[in-house]
Order: structure tokens, then sequence, then C-alpha cells
């Protein structure tokens, strides 16, 4: 019950890995769901595909069948074209409809993340609401979640009451750490509340998030309430603060200190991690309010 958070077995046929975004462990999951074939759920940075080919090698679950990939930021794309190499076999990579012009060609995203090139992927196969992914033994419901990207997938592994909803709903890295991911440059505030509706209509045990972890038992079930609140909290102080935006230093400090002042991550990684992750909520803010 509550936080899967370490590498392994974590549910009937899924298994979490470990993205090391940044070199920072438990910040950004990948997830494999195995039938007889598998699927690695996203792909993480290219810096460390390396130890996301280690990883699946130690789990035996080296190498898989496919490429999930749920939606069109660097840390859920940058990592696909180096694990292609190392996979060393034809493996097939999808996303949604709407992600894969952007898979296809990264020069279209628009927004420097400031985490280095994104090597393209050609041939991404494309995915939309109600397409079903068989891995023979167990089948991924594809749904249109966007909010966070117009691209984004949840995926739905109904047969264990499962769903991995990437970045989708926001980030509870920790149980003292809960983050809205209203994220540069398509984050769209009326589709976020869409897409907390509909999933809230969708029957889970757990639900698999990409930063970080799974969360089931009471802590799936009002996950979605809790990340509604979240997110209008810190659009709510953005708003208010509309005059202090090119004040980085103070929005990080005035949002740790009213959200995260008892966040385990941001004491574990630094503030460092606060002020990035905040200058993107900034940016997102921006992008949707069209300010300069």
């Amino acid at each position: 019950m509550g936080h899967k958070s370490a590498v392994g077995k974590i549910l009937e046929n899924t298994y979490l890995i470990d993205g090391n975004m940044a070199g920072i462990p438990q910040i950004l999951s990948l997830y494999v769901v195995k039938g007889k074939k598998s699927a690695l759920i996203d792909s993480g940075t290219s810096q460390f595909a390396g130890n996301v080919v280690d990883q699946l090698k130690k789990l035996g679950l080296f190498p898989v069948d496919y490429i999930i990939i749920t939606h069109e930021h660097w840390d859920h794309t940058q990592g696909a074209a180096p694990l292609l190499k190392a996979l060393g076999k034809k493996v097939k990579v999808y996303a949604s409809k709407t992600a894969q012009p952007m898979i296809e060609d990264p020069s279209k995203i628009g927004y420097d993340f400031g985490m280095g090139p994104i090597e393209a992927v050609k041939n991404v196969t494309p995915l939309k609401e109600g397409d079903v992914v068989d891995l023979d033994g167990v089948t991924l419901d594809v749904m249109t979640v966007p909010g966070h990207t117009p691209g984004h997938i949840a995926l739905y592994d109904k047969s264990n009451g499962n769903i991995f909803v990437g970045d989708s709903i926001g980030n509870k890295v920790d149980a003292t750490t809960f983050i809205p991911s209203h994220n540069p440059p398509w984050f769209n505030k009326e589709q976020l509340y869409a897409t907390l509706d509909k999933l809230k209509k969708v029957k889970f045990n757990s639900i698999c998030l990409g930063h970080y972890g799974c969360w089931d038992g009471p802590d799936a079930k009002k996950i979605l309430d809790d990340a509604k609140v979240v997110f209008e909290n810190f659009w709510a102080f953005f708003d208010k603060n509309r005059d202090k935006l090119g004040d980085i230093n103070y929005l990080t400090k005035s949002l740790t200190q009213k959200y995260l002042s008892k966040s385990k991550t941001v004491e574990r990684v630094g503030e460092v991690f606060a002020q990035v992750v905040i200058t993107w909520l900034r940016d997102g803010f921006k992008h949707y309010n069209k300010i300069q």
C-alpha cells in the first residue's frame, strides 16, 4: 500500500525503472509492462540511457519489444534514440498522433529546457484514443489526456487495475512532494481540468506517474483531487505575483516555504531542484497567459 518507488517488480506484469534524471535517483520513473511481449513506457534522457539498459538487463527485461512515449517533453523522449541503438533489434516506437511529429523532428518543440539536444526518432507509430497495445497476455488501452502537453496519452492496464499517466496530472515525487506540471510550451489549463475529470471515471487501483513511482490504495484514490488542489495553489501564486515573475529567487523561496517546506525531495536534492522546477512552472504560466 502507498508508494512503490524501488526499482524492480512493483505490480503484476509491471516493473519500475529509475530514469536517473540529471543523475538524481527517484525523480524520473520509466516502466516495463510484460506479457509474452514487453513495452518500455517512456525512454528517459540520453545521458542515462546506458543506466536504463543496465537495469533492464539486471531484471531480465532486455531487450524490450516496444517503446511507448507518453508525451513530447525531453525527459520522456530524449533516451529513445540511444536505447534503440542499444536494443540491437527492430523495436516499434509508439506515441500519440499529436506527439509523433515532434518526436520525429524535435526542432518543432520550440522550448529549450537546457538539457541538451534530442535526437530524432523516425517511423513512430501513431496512437489515438481507443487504440490497444497488445503484449500477448496484457493489453494497454490508450487514452488521450492533454493539458500538460497536447499529445499526452495515458495507458490503462485494465486487467491489473493500473494506469500509467506520465506527467498529465502532476508530479507526486514522494509523500511530502507534490508539484504541478504546468510546464511550457503548450500547457492548457482547460484541458488539464478535462483530463482530471476523465481519469476520475476510470476504475483503477494504482496509478503510475512519470515523477515518481506508483501509488496504490487510498493514495491512488485521492491523487486526482489532490492534483487539482496542488495545481490551483501554484497557479494562484503565480497569478498573484505577476509583477515578480522575473525574480526566480523570490518565486523559488516563496513557493518552497509555502508548499515544499517539508519536501524530502528538496531536502535530498537541494534547492536547485526547486529552482529548476519552479522556473519551468513560471514559464508554463507565462506561455499560457501570453506574458513576454
